[in-house]
């Protein structure tokens, strides 16, 4: 069981997340959903401590982190044992694809640089990339920069993965090679909390769905329950227009 619970986070006077509490079974894959700006990026970020929040914890295995301390062994723990995929990928744009899974091995898990070597190609392997192994993110399609940041992430071998908007910066006909890798590490076991805006694939991945509102959790429910049954108003106005926008006659 991982925990996160009563994280808070302002910016000055907005207050982006308000005492959010959420617990996740080992195995499952959430889907957090919601209008931009409502505090989902910021959920992730908060959870890895790449943002410090005002307050709120995290469990992991039994160890509980106070993330409002800026603790060098909590960080280093919460490093370990999270992955982080970005909207942009992030990649090391001097380092080939190799390095770039590599680079987590070497300076997290401090792994010999063979061994290093050796555990990055077969995350290369699992997103289909071992052909562009040497290649550098510049010669890479958006697609396959964000199978390396993917197989970046799995190399820490994570507890708990955190895909932040994942196919957002893709052309539309690179989104599907990705959500296909997402769909098949989701299928090895792997906890995850998934923030998209693709609503068909968050229904199909996600065992609970979390509508996120002005920083507070309104919704959060089987995928059936949320996206057939939702009880909140807000959550069935985000629903219907999305579902608007993506019929035929909408689409330019």
């Amino acid at each position: 069981m991982i925990r996160i619970e009563h994280l808070s986070k302002a910016f000055q006077k907005n207050v982006v997340l308000e005492d959010v509490s959420l617990e996740i079974e080992q195995g499952n894959v959430i889907g957090v959903i919601g209008p931009s700006g409502t505090g989902k990026s910021t959920l992730l970020r908060c959870i890895n401590q790449l943002e410090i929040p005002d307050q709120g914890t995290l469990t992991l295995d039994g160890r509980t982190i106070d993330l409002h301390r800026k603790n060098k062994q909590d960080m280093l723990y919460i490093r370990r044992n999270t992955g982080m995929v970005f909207q942009k990928f992030n990649l090391f744009e001097k380092k080939t694809a190799l390095e770039n899974v590599m680079e987590g091995l070497l300076t997290v898990h401090k792994l010999k640089p063979e061994e290093a070597r050796q555990a990055a190609l077969e995350e290369l392997d699992r997103v289909g990339m071992t052909a562009w192994a040497n290649h550098y993110p510049v010669h890479l399609s958006g697609g396959q920069q964000q199978r390396v940041a993917i197989a970046r992430a799995l190399a820490l071998k994570p507890r708990l993965l955190l895909l932040d908007e994942p196919t957002s910066a893709l052309d539309p006909e690179l989104v599907g090679e990705v959500l296909e890798v997402i769909r098949k590490v989701a299928g090895q076991g792997y906890t995850m909390i998934l923030v998209s805006h693709e609503m068909a694939f968050v229904q199909s991945i996600s065992n609970r769905v979390i509508f996120l509102d002005k920083g507070h959790i309104v919704e959060d429910g089987t995928p059936a329950q949320v996206f057939s049954n939702p009880q909140n108003e807000r959550t069935r106005e985000f629903l219907s227009k999305m579902f608007i926008l993506t019929q035929p006659e909408f689409i330019i």
